[in-house]
């Protein structure tokens, strides 16, 4: 008896690396094998006016079933032979294979041909280039800005007897002309700004500085170029301008009331800096590790350029139109979709020839990360685990940060303490005065 693999032909088109073409031919006598036992199945349970229940003749189940059985025969033969062909010719499809059969038929040898996509087979290159780690410490004066920034956004208004300026809270009304026509929406009362905000276009925010309530202005502006409303980019219009009221801001104090507006129960401002300085470190750390990430995955694309399977490519073009809501790429989005394609084909060769899992112990500490952004972390998780694609999306990110981490520990990495400023972007980087 012949083997199923004596029974397969495998081809690579020309112009197409990562296409298989597997022919398999199927013998007459198995298919035959397979619609007798589909036959006798349908005679069993057959109801048949004239005849009782398991008593219709076989010629009359095979003209009645005949038909229907053999495609049952070869949906069950092909899909059978694909998968041994599959695991004789380690072949990792992409997705579901074409099919068309070339023959068939009662009494005759079944020939079909799958065509199929596959993964590119390759050695992911590991990168030989230093990876710059930057490390913050957290000084007192972090924790201060910290806490100026968190008095800030607890600020009142408290009203003043004086010219507007950068930082007050103006109450004003205005009205928006053009060629004496009043603008759709450009007669407001009793608006609130507070100046330095960008929250109205610039000339008439400067108009207002030095306003006191009950002055009027008036002021020329011109619409940018970009403004929401087609009909008004790029015109002049003239706005007249009458302030009602300014405030000033006013900090709360950092004191025991403030610490337990911010959850310090007994009031400790100590405590409120301890945990203040807690949360930036964490921080700190949360950065450095998406930075040194950000350059691995660089540097991985920049080594590695695989065959990409063109599904693969299809599926992440169209992930990018929806993202962007938009029917074509441009070259920018063309390739970013071939970026996240080659990382993807990386990354997983990585896990897969390292035999890198992600362990439910990793599934549940990074989801337990996520969950403390949110009131009801316990909420969150329950939520989160209720839908199987967000688990899979769970895995996917566990197991990308394992294949950094074990890169990591091939790379050459150089720590550079820097400020905590400089490590989130608020103090950008200094000149480089070696060029």
């Amino acid at each position: 008896m012949q083997k199923k693999d004596e029974y397969m032909t495998l081809r690579t088109p020309e112009g197409a690396p990562l296409e298989r073409q597997i022919q398999i031919t199927v013998p007459a006598a198995e298919v035959d094998a397979q619609v007798t036992q589909r036959l006798r199945q349908k005679a069993r349970s057959a109801r048949l006016p004239g005849f009782r229940p398991g008593k219709v003749p076989p010629a009359v189940i095979q003209g009645q079933f005949g038909s229907e059985a053999l495609m049952e025969a070869f949906d069950h033969l092909i899909n059978q032979y694909y998968v041994e062909a599959l695991r004789t010719h380690s072949l990792r499809p992409v997705a579901r294979p074409e099919v068309q059969v070339d023959q068939g038929g009662r009494g005759e040898d079944l020939i079909f041909t799958a065509t199929v996509e596959v993964y590119p087979d390759f050695t992911p290159v590991v990168p030989e280039a230093v990876v710059t780690r930057k490390t913050a410490e957290i000084l007192d004066s972090d924790v201060d800005a910290t806490l100026d920034i968190m008095r800030q956004q607890r600020r009142d208004f408290v009203a003043v007897d004086r010219p507007a300026q950068s930082g007050d809270r103006v109450t004003v009304d205005f009205i928006g002309r053009r060629g004496g026509e009043v603008l759709p929406g450009g007669d407001v009362s009793d608006y609130g700004v507070v100046l330095g905000s960008g929250r109205l276009l610039p000339e008439i925010e400067q108009a207002l500085e030095g306003l006191r309530a009950g002055d009027e202005k008036q002021v020329e502006v011109t619409f940018p170029a970009d403004y929401p409303n087609p009909e008004l980019a790029g015109q002049k219009a003239e706005f007249a301008l009458k302030v009602k009221a300014v405030a000033e801001p006013r900090l709360p104090e950092l004191d025991a009331d403030f610490a337990r507006e911010l959850g310090i129960e007994d009031g400790d401002v100590a405590t409120l800096r301890r945990e203040v300085r807690e949360n930036l470190e964490r921080e700190a750390q949360r950065i450095s590790r998406v930075q040194v990430k950000a350059q691995i995955l660089d540097l991985l694309v920049e080594a590695n350029q695989p065959e990409l399977p063109k599904q693969l490519l299809a599926q992440e073009r169209e992930r990018l139109k929806q993202e962007r809501k938009v029917q074509e790429l441009d070259s920018e989005g063309e390739s970013l979709a071939r970026r996240r394609v080659v990382l993807g084909l990386v990354l997983s060769e990585i896990a897969r020839q390292q035999k890198l899992v992600a362990s439910a112990s990793a599934m549940d500490r990074m989801l337990r990360d996520m969950a403390e952004q949110y009131e009801d972390p316990g909420q969150f998780v329950r939520w989160y685990r209720q839908d199987e694609q967000r688990l899979a999306e769970l895995e996917a990110m566990v197991l990308e940060d394992q294949v950094v981490e074990w890169l990591l520990e091939r790379v050459k990495v150089s720590e550079v303490p820097v400020s905590f400023n400089r490590l989130i972007g608020r103090e950008p980087e200094p000149a480089d005065v070696s060029a």
